[in-house]
């Protein structure tokens, strides 16, 4: 058995461990002097900056016909250092692959050197090679999160959507069972993943998510956009549904104001209408001349209508006074929050509650929370959104607010 010196460092210090007799089954493997030379060669070259002339040595190791496989795997490991160290991570990512190939070197050793290929592979956007090596890796027992994740990703991006499903929702369980914020590109990658495959419970499931972290309006509308498309989902609650939009910045176009618009109107709240309306006068812009006519009527009429429901408010409490049920309290009470009253409109939605005989009583729970919200009163409207649970649309639209309250606090 030939004994290699100590000078070829740590290079090759993950194969001298087979020589030395850990691995019995490689013993009859050694390092031959017509290898060696050469390699000491080309790693005091690569410390010199030489890489030229270090890969040049290898000129010599590529006519050896009978390299045995320890060979192989010292030879290809040194090569991609030389060619890191070059600048040419293409070709160390090779030379990687050629070593790990022989199944050589101590586990640990071997494990590292995938972590490199993993991340030359992912880096140069070969994501079925990135994604073969940290299964691989993970197979052999590596333990690096980072790599799961990169596994996740680069399934993802090279099209095996299933498997990258299977990667990345136990990993956002985990991080969330964790009390961890998972990271926003796992959740997007996983939510587009689970679109294409048409898994809808579980993409608004995954949208759910992304905007309890991350907010952004884009998102909400996209998630809200599902809601109105479920056949359960009641006519009565589609204003409510147009006021978690308002706030959470889901409304995009014109054309989604003047709708909530009308939906106020319809339901008797233009006071509600006039202010969706001049929020979306700041911050769009018609799509057309017809539009924009439309629009400005429809400003118009929600600005008469104000008017003449606060001609009506001195009356109000001997109004009320006379309602047999408390329909007229909710339903007044949430024009006067809407309005800007919002404490006051609160206080007597909770009274038109209380009093009973309700159409919608789960809606007027609902109605209340929003009620507090306007008036600042996010814990107060926490825990009336906590009250309604189950399966009801109602429930479904409190799930949904309470993550936007988790949000902005």
């Amino acid at each position: 058995m030939t004994k290699t010196p100590s000078w070829l460092g740590l290079a090759l210090a993950a194969c001298l461990l087979f020589a030395n007799g850990v691995a019995p089954v490689y013993a009859q493997e050694t390092i031959r002097p017509e290898v060696i030379v050469p390699l000491q060669q080309a790693q005091e070259l690569n410390k010199q900056n030489k890489h030229v002339e270090a890969l040049a040595r290898f000129s010599a190791l590529d006519a050896l016909t009978t390299a045995n496989p320890l060979e192989v795997f010292t030879i290809e490991r040194l090569r991609a250092v030389v060619h890191m160290a070059a600048g040419d991570s293409a070709a160390a990512g090779k030379a990687l692959e050629k070593a790990l190939q022989t199944e050589r070197g101590a586990l640990v050793d071997r494990l590292a050197l995938m972590e490199h290929l993993v991340l030359i592979q992912y880096r140069a956007k070969n994501y079925p090679d990135a994604a073969h090596w940290a299964q691989r890796y993970f197979t052999l027992g590596g333990q690096r999160e980072q790599f799961r994740q990169l596994q996740g990703q680069a399934l993802y991006l090279s099209g095996q959507l299933q498997p990258a499903v299977d990667i990345l929702q136990p990993r956002l369980a985990a991080e969330l069972a964790a009390g961890r914020v998972p990271e926003e590109v796992d959740i997007r990658l996983l939510a587009s993943a689970l679109h294409q495959l048409k898994n809808m419970p579980a993409y608004v499931s995954t949208l759910e998510t992304l905007v309890r972290y991350y907010p952004k309006p884009q998102v909400w509308a996209e998630l809200l956009l599902r809601i109105t498309q479920r056949k359960d989902f009641p006519a009565y609650l589609d204003i409510d549904l147009r006021r978690l939009m308002q706030h959470t910045g889901a409304v995009m176009t014109m054309a989604d104001a003047i709708e909530h618009a009308q939906l106020a109107i319809s339901a008797g709240y233009p006071s509600e209408a006039r202010k969706v309306l001049d929020l979306a006068k700041l911050s769009t812009t018609a799509d057309g001349p017809e539009e924009g006519i439309k629009f400005n009527a429809l400003l118009a009429e929600a600005s008469r209508l104000k008017q003449e429901d606060d001609k009506l408010l001195p009356q109000l409490d001997a109004q009320l006074a006379k309602a047999k049920d408390g329909n007229p309290s909710v339903n007044m009470g949430l024009n006067l929050a809407l309005g800007g009253q919002a404490s006051r409109g609160a206080a007597l939605i909770a009274q038109g509650i209380e009093k009973g005989g309700l159409r919608q009583p789960q809606a007027a729970r609902l109605r209340l929370a929003y009620a507090h919200y306007l008036a600042e009163q996010k814990e107060q409207a926490r825990d009336v959104f906590q009250m309604l649970n189950g399966n009801t649309a109602e429930a479904l639209l409190a799930r949904l607010w309470l993550l936007h309250l988790q949000s902005k606090s």
